[in-house]
């Protein structure tokens, strides 16, 4: 049986990752309608593991080249217009599905009536310990929204395309929070969401790139998001955030002089005693981490 939701799959020459991703679409037990898998790098094997498990299954299945707007955001606006369904269901490459997601949130969604349906996330961490990440009710963050990005991702949401159209998309100008972002203007636009509490997505942590990476691609994100909501975020919102980043371009100061310059703006920012026990705790943990 198949259901009226597209699942769109944004890619990045990761076909390891790609194949056990695209396997846990095909396998729900409510099929989605149309998958549609977005390559951003007109990768080769990417190309193979969409044409071969095309050739094994009876949903309609393609790959789509979005060389114009490359990157997660990006894909995934590409994916939502070339698909024809009435929902739309986002899966990261690098996560997985499990068999009953897509029944259990079209179910929700069909009780609610809601705008979109926000998946429990089950977050599988190097050491193979698992931390569980559900959602709270809108109303419970309406006042909190840029406290953190409380538990949707690029994997464990489907929405509806008329309100999806209705916020524009994700926004490709914000390399890293975009989903965070995308969840502030989905709430400050009122559109209603709901809950799945049971576990259904796999967020996995793995080697390489992820937002958590402490790369000037994250500084450079950060703080795009911050100037993005700055008229509406909390004044110690901003303030920890932009010490986050600053903290990013210390870490990747390519001289002394560099990382003198950034730390001073840390301490400008938050005093000596805090920017020296920040600088503390990085060394002990490789990555400060904001949200999802």
């Amino acid at each position: 049986m198949l259901s009226k939701v597209a699942c769109i799959i944004p890619t990045h020459g990761r076909p390891g990752h790609l194949s056990r991703s695209l396997g846990s679409a095909l396998q729900q037990s409510l099929a989605p309608a149309e998958i549609m898998v977005v390559d951003d790098l007109d990768d080769g094997p990417t190309a193979a593991i969409v044409q071969v498990s095309a050739l094994r299954t009876e949903i309609p299945l393609r790959r789509i080249l979005n060389r114009s707007n490359p990157g997660a955001s990006g894909s995934r606006n590409a994916g939502a217009a070339a698909s024809t369904a009435e929902l739309l269901a986002f899966l990261d490459d690098d996560d997985v599905w499990r068999p009953e997601y897509l029944a259990s949130a079209m179910a929700e969604l069909d009780r609610t009536g809601a705008d979109a349906v926000i998946s429990g996330l089950c977050r599988i961490k190097h050491d193979g310990s698992t931390q569980p990440i559900i959602m709270p009710p809108r109303e419970a963050i309406r006042k909190q929204l840029f406290d953190k990005n409380f538990g949707m991702t690029g994997s464990n949401l489907v929405i509806r395309r008329s309100a999806f159209e209705c916020l524009g998309g994700f926004d490709p100008a914000l390399p890293v929070f975009n989903d965070w972002d995308f969840l502030i203007r989905m709430i400050s636009h009122g559109f209603e969401y709901c809950v799945v509490k049971d576990l259904t997505v796999e967020w996995r942590e793995h080697e390489g790139d992820r937002i958590s990476t402490p790369s000037l691609r994250r500084a450079v994100g950060i703080e795009a998001f911050i100037a993005k909501h700055a008229a509406a975020m909390p004044s110690i919102n901003r303030r920890d955030l932009t010490a986050v980043a600053l903290g990013i371009r210390w870490r990747n100061a390519g001289s002394l002089v560099g990382r003198l310059l950034w730390a001073a703006k840390l301490v400008r920012l938050l005093g000596p005693r805090e920017a020296l026990g920040r600088r503390l705790r990085m060394t002990k943990k490789r990555v400060i981490e904001v949200g999802l």
